[in-house]
C-alpha cells in the first residue's frame, strides 16, 4: 500500500494550520523545551500521516514489534532541514497527544494564504496571511531596513 508521499514542507505548513490557524509564536526556549526522554514517530499510510509522542522506551518496543512482523517501517532519522525541525517543535508546543493529518487538512488551507515568519531578537511570529499582504510587508521592510529574508510557499 503506498503511503502519503508529502515532504516535510508541507506537512509542516498544514500542521500549523490545523494546530495554529490562529498563528503562534516560537522562541528559543520552545526549542530548549523538547523533551530528552520521547521520540516523535511519523506513522504515514495511503490516507493520513499521525505524529505522536512517546517514551524511548515505547519506541524501541514498537520497533522490536515492528522488526517481529517484518516490517521495515523500524529506523531511527535525525532531524533534517528546517521544516522537520519546524514541525517537531510545532507539534510539541501545540499537539503533544499526537496529530493525525490527512488530505482533508491539506486541502482546508486556504491557496490564498501565506505562512509569513517575522523574525524578532528572541522569538519568530508565524501567521497566516493573505498573499497581497505579504507583500506588502516586505516592500515595507525592505524600504525601511533595506534587508529582508523571505520564503514565501504554497501548497
Amino acid at each position: 500500500m503506498k503511503e502519503l508521499d508529502w515532504d516535510w514542507y508541507v506537512i509542516a505548513h498544514t500542521l500549523a494550520w490545523r494546530v495554529a490557524p490562529e498563528g503562534f509564536v516560537m522562541s528559543r526556549k520552545d526549542l530548549a523545551a523538547l523533551p530528552a526522554d520521547r521520540v516523535m514517530i511519523e506513522d504515514r499510510t495511503a490516507e493520513s500521516i499521525t505524529l505522536r509522542w512517546m517514551s524511548l522506551n515505547e519506541a524501541q518496543l514498537l520497533k522490536e514489534r515492528l522488526l517481529k512482523h517484518g516490517q521495515p517501517k523500524a529506523g531511527v532519522s535525525h532531524l533534517e532541514g528546517r521544516w522537520q525541525k519546524f514541525a517537531v517543535v510545532l507539534c510539541w508546543m501545540r499537539a503533544r497527544d499526537g496529530v493525525t493529518l490527512t488530505q482533508a487538512d491539506r486541502a482546508a488551507v486556504p491557496i490564498n494564504l501565506v505562512l509569513y515568519a517575522e523574525g524578532h531578537p528572541d522569538d519568530v511570529e508565524f501567521r497566516f496571511m493573505p498573499d497581497a499582504e505579504a507583500r506588502v510587508m516586505q516592500r515595507q521592510y525592505r524600504e525601511r531596513d533595506g534587508r529582508i529574508i523571505t520564503e514565501v510557499g504554497r501548497l
